[in-house]
């Protein structure tokens, strides 16, 4: 049988094109977090202007809560829309027919309907006419900003808060 040699990369070679490959998959890997990470890091994120707040509740009449909501962000906050236990206070609605606010202008807030625009540090007061509710349950209370700014607080039927 015969014995033929094979030709192949000389061991040396080998080794400097496995460090070449590494060391370029090192810096491909070093570019990619670092520019991910800068990116991240540097702006600082979009920084949230539009926050509320609920001061106070008063739900001592079982059908009608009144609902302090003070604006805490850094610009106005419109508000657009008020669900009760989920379900929009409007006409119509069994659950929540209607919202209405308390001399929203002595208080810093324009509107006395739907959209209601508070300043910073301002606050509404907007009460809610709800079907009757039984003492001592709790109920949730959704105010969405025109932007789309959630923002949910509890209230306790038969008291205050």
């Amino acid at each position: 049988m015969k014995m033929t040699a094979r030709r192949a990369v000389d061991p040396i070679i080998a080794t400097l094109l496995l460090i070449a490959i590494s060391v370029a998959a090192g810096i491909l890997v070093y570019v990619y977090v670092n520019s991910l990470s800068g990116g991240l890091t540097a702006s600082g994120g979009q920084q949230i202007s539009e926050q509320a707040s609920m001061d106070s509740f008063n739900f001592n009449t079982l059908t009608a809560p009144v609902v302090n909501i003070r604006d805490t962000g850094g610009s106005s906050t419109p508000l657009n829309a008020v669900y009760f236990d989920g379900q929009p206070c409007q006409a119509g609605n069994v659950v929540c027919t209607a919202v209405s606010f308390v001399e929203p202008a002595t208080n810093g807030c324009t509107g006395v309907a739907l959209p209601v625009t508070c300043s910073t540090g301002e606050y509404v007061a907007m009460t809610l006419t709800t079907a009757a509710q039984t003492a001592g349950t709790s109920h949730i209370v959704k105010v969405i900003s025109i932007t789309g700014g959630t923002y949910v607080f509890s209230v306790v039927a038969g008291r205050t808060g």
